[in-house]
């Protein structure tokens, strides 16, 4: 991806990125799903994946599109699910713009505390992220999480 020809535009622009990687974990954080959901583009997709030794391949754990993201987020709160709270750790390690579009890649970790008030390592990964700007914001093409974690203590319908 080439990078913008104004060097001040470009690190402007990363900024910009950077902030939206924060403000998507605090507001998984705060379990926001619609603010959650208005960081994508109409058009985007979200996927979680592991790689699997044992059978040497790439495992796509959830794919889905925007719409179909929105209408199973809306039922999340009709379901029983995992009380324990958590908090997304992520540090944007590079982040590339050309234009109109960007990749982001972002070491993250989720930490996960009990209601007794323990805490634990829930998973850890990376986001291997596609943005696109629209009407002047930055917004996910495709939000890929990417774990290194493949044995969750408790199953989530939430998203990482």
């Amino acid at each position: 991806m080439q990078a913008l020809d104004d060097p001040l535009a470009e690190l402007v622009e990363r900024e910009a990125i950077r902030e939206l990687i924060g403000a998507t974990a605090a507001i998984l954080d705060k379990e926001d799903l619609a603010g959650w959901i208005r960081l994508f583009a109409p058009e985007s997709e979200y996927e979680v994946s592991a790689y699997s030794r044992e059978i040497r391949a790439n495992m796509s754990w959830w794919k889905t599109t925007r719409p179909d993201l929105d209408r199973m987020l809306d039922d999340v709160q009709q379901h029983i699910r995992d009380s324990g709270r958590r908090l997304h750790v992520v540090s944007p390690i590079s982040i590339a713009v050309a234009g109109g579009r960007a990749t982001a890649v972002s070491h993250f970790v989720v930490l996960r505390t009990q209601n007794d008030g323990e805490t634990h390592l829930y998973v850890a990964g990376r986001y291997e992220d596609a943005l696109v700007k629209k009407g002047g914001r930055w917004l996910y093409a495709h939000h890929h999480a990417v774990l290194e974690t493949r044995m969750l203590e408790s199953l989530t319908h939430l998203p990482l």
